[in-house]
């Protein structure tokens, strides 16, 4: 698209991405003409890539973003001095033309395994939206009424991150993210199945983790928790370097089923992930861990061996998340909300079960060495 922008096509874009740039449309054309001409201009002279189309949609934007940003703060008299210094608007040409060549069109790009359109990627992205326009209707962020869905949206919004990571060809980071989710999945497990008892339990730990942070405003009543928490170790036999693993996991004792289990211990594997029921993924988490804390592992890891990897258990993650918004939400949810929800299950959850099973083949035959 090798055609400048009209004043006029030029206004109507601005009005779109910000309308109190209104005022600014005279100085801004004069940046983006002169922008536009200088990329012009590399383009024809470009003898290593050839000539390429000009995107005056990225152009502007990269010109706006960095217009707003420099005046953010600024009052009217400030304002107009920043655009009648000619070297700030050399400057915002040449950092706006520098960011269009190196990360629109010459970005460096990983390679990439799959893409936003394939099923396996589209299918879950879709069902994942749905979920998450559902749950956005509810209030938030009150952990005392909310906590499960805040929880469930941020497991959700985690899938759907993690799933954006294999598109963009980041295999290993991707299951560092499905790490995270795990995490969520195995609370969430353990909120629905036991309700108040486990959200109270959960809330009085999260309170004491702000005491252990020196965060919470009310000291003395911080004072106060310390002194609680102190008590309820020595109760429990448990030393002062204990103290950090308690406040994290310490909410699982008041569950029915850590009741006299002598194995459980107050952390991860042997902890939560034992109560949830999944101490079958342990050696995947323990890999991802491996990831995380930027092990050999991580640099000379196989792309496709841990997209099969991740994809699967995203998929299986997600399969219980459902469940569980199943369980908790769907009959709250208005009739329409219903309906929608439940013509998109009958068209896409039995797709989703049968990608798992294909892509699980697939996995197995490569681990064997076969094709």
């Amino acid at each position: 698209m090798n055609n400048i922008f009209s004043k006029e096509n030029f206004t109507l874009i601005i009005n779109r991405i910000d309308p109190s740039l209104n005022n600014d449309i005279d100085f801004l054309y004069d940046l983006y003409s002169s922008l536009y001409e200088g990329i012009v201009e590399i383009s024809n002279s470009n003898e290593t890539f050839g000539q390429f189309n000009v995107n005056s949609f990225e152009l502007i934007y990269y010109l706006v973003g960095e217009y707003l940003y420099s005046t953010k703060g600024l009052n009217k008299e400030q304002i107009e001095s920043f655009k009648n210094n000619e070297k700030i608007a050399e400057t915002m040409i040449s950092v706006s033309a520098d960011k269009y060549l190196s990360l629109s069109l010459y970005n460096h790009h990983e390679e990439k395994l799959t893409n936003r359109y394939l099923p396996p990627i589209s299918s879950l992205d879709l069902y994942i939206n749905l979920m998450l326009n559902i749950v956005s209707r509810y209030d938030r962020n009150d952990p005392k009424n909310t906590l499960i869905i805040d929880m469930l949206t941020k497991s959700l919004s985690i899938a759907r991150c993690s799933l954006n990571l294999l598109v963009d060809g980041y295999e290993t980071e991707a299951l560092s993210m499905w790490r995270t989710l795990h995490e969520c999945e195995c609370i969430l497990i353990l909120l629905e199945k036991y309700q108040d008892v486990a959200i109270n339990a959960y809330l009085k730990h999260m309170e004491y983790g702000l005491v252990y942070k020196d965060a919470l405003a009310d000291k003395e009543r911080q004072n106060s928790l310390f002194l609680q928490i102190k008590a309820e170790m020595n109760e429990l036999d448990l030393k002062s370097k204990d103290m950090k693993k308690y406040i994290e996991y310490g909410w699982l004792l008041a569950l029915p089923e850590a009741k006299d289990n002598q194995e459980l211990k107050l952390n991860f594997r042997d902890g939560l992930e034992t109560l949830a029921g999944l101490h079958q993924y342990s050696q995947i988490y323990m890999t991802s861990s491996e990831i995380l804390h930027s092990t050999p592992l991580l640099i000379y890891s196989n792309k496709k061996y841990f997209y099969y990897l991740t994809i699967l258990n995203l998929y299986e993650s997600f399969f219980r998340i459902e469940e569980v918004f199943r369980n908790l939400f769907f009959d709250r949810v208005s009739d329409e909300a219903k309906q929608k929800y439940l013509e998109m299950k009958k068209l896409y959850y039995s797709q989703l079960l049968n990608i798992h099973q294909r892509e699980l083949v697939v996995f197995r035959n490569m681990k064997k060495g076969t094709k």
